[in-house]
């Protein structure tokens, strides 16, 4: 018997062996909202085509703004109008605080171990509690400003060397919002000096951070119907742990670097990396202590969602004004008028 049937004998005779558990097993008695009919085995994949966001609008307004759908063999609760939603979001929210599991949670981020997949408890506190006071306080925010100020002084000064050349705009923006992120989390530059010119690393890391995005958007039908994990039938699973492995050889060498290195600090101000690698030994309240994978976990959520997500948003910004002269004009004159009511401000403190 070759391969092929052999694999699609077994998928059938797993398939039908669910079916008949699901059939067996009783169901629950729980209230559900209501929905449109679930296909066998599928459920309401089927229903949602090429435009899923389309689709639930129109369900929306056939059985409400609360809905119940499933798919493949997972129950899901849709939430389609703005009130609905901030009962799950504000009103009830430790209660859906942990998300769903995934194939992109086991395989990208450390099986579970990092800030976005972690379940609610103690730990993913720690973890948050971590960001907000040493990345995203007032304090951390003044502290770190110079920071952010220098890159981008390297990235005008980039630009205004390039002349009349055509600049690869968007590589330039990443490098400089990845170098200003990681001076802030490392204490030193990923990629060179930050002019970003011809840099194979900073090409490299954006498209790795790139195909996190993709990936971690990707439909696998694995997630949905479990059976058919085992085949990875579109061949997800594979991209992921690649994608995983390089990511992986990344932040082990950032890592060790910064083991190696001692504690970095720039213009004394303590970096994040280090602050981590302290909880290694000390615990820091309910969360207990950090391991490396969690160390490095965080890194990955931090790297993946603050470079290319701030970079990109300039480069559309930037191609939108470019696209609209009038609106570029009106940007130019309330920056001059900014920075005249800020000299005349300044000047008038001065004199008294």
């Amino acid at each position: 018997m070759t391969f092929l049937p052999l694999v699609l004998y077994t998928s059938v005779a797993l398939l039908l062996l669910y079916v008949l558990l699901n059939l067996r097993t009783p169901r629950s008695n729980r209230r559900l909202p209501p929905g449109p009919t679930p296909w066998p085995i599928v459920g309401n994949l089927p229903h949602l085509g090429k435009m899923p966001h389309h689709a639930l609008a129109a369900m929306a307004d056939k059985y409400g703004p609360l809905m119940h759908l499933r798919f493949g063999v997972v129950d899901v609760v849709v939430a389609a109008s703005a009130s609905v939603a901030a009962q799950f979001l504000k009103v009830h929210d430790a209660n859906f605080a942990s998300r769903p599991p995934n194939s992109g949670a086991k395989h990208l981020a450390y099986d579970y171990q990092d800030l976005v997949f972690a379940p609610y408890g103690p730990k993913w506190r720690m973890l948050r509690k971590i960001c907000s006071v040493h990345l995203f306080s007032n304090k951390a925010l003044d502290d770190f400003r110079h920071v952010r100020e220098e890159e981008v002084a390297v990235l005008t000064r980039a630009l205004a060397g390039a002349g009349g050349s055509t600049v690869a705009l968007g590589q330039l923006l990443n490098v400089c919002t990845t170098n200003a992120l990681a001076r802030v989390m490392l204490g030193r530059r990923v990629f060179g000096d930050g002019s970003g010119g011809g840099d194979r690393k900073a090409d490299e890391f954006k498209e790795m951070v790139v195909e996190m995005m993709v990936l971690a958007g990707e439909f696998n039908i694995g997630d949905f119907i479990p059976a058919l994990d085992w085949l990875d039938l579109q061949g997800v699973t594979k991209k992921m742990k690649n994608l995983h492995l390089r990511f992986d050889s990344f932040l082990n060498e950032i890592l060790e670097d910064h083991k190696n290195g001692g504690d970095i600090i720039t213009s004394g101000n303590v970096d994040l990396l280090t602050t981590l690698i302290s909880l290694k030994d000390d615990a820091d309240g309910e969360g207990g202590k950090l391991s490396d994978i969690e160390i490095k976990a965080l890194l990955l959520n931090l790297f993946t969602a603050g470079t290319d997500t701030s970079s990109s948003t300039v480069e559309w910004a930037m191609a939108e004004l470019i696209r609209y002269p009038q609106l570029m004009q009106k940007a130019l004159l309330q920056k001059r008028l900014f920075y005249t009511v800020i000299k005349g401000f300044l000047h008038g403190f001065g004199t008294v």
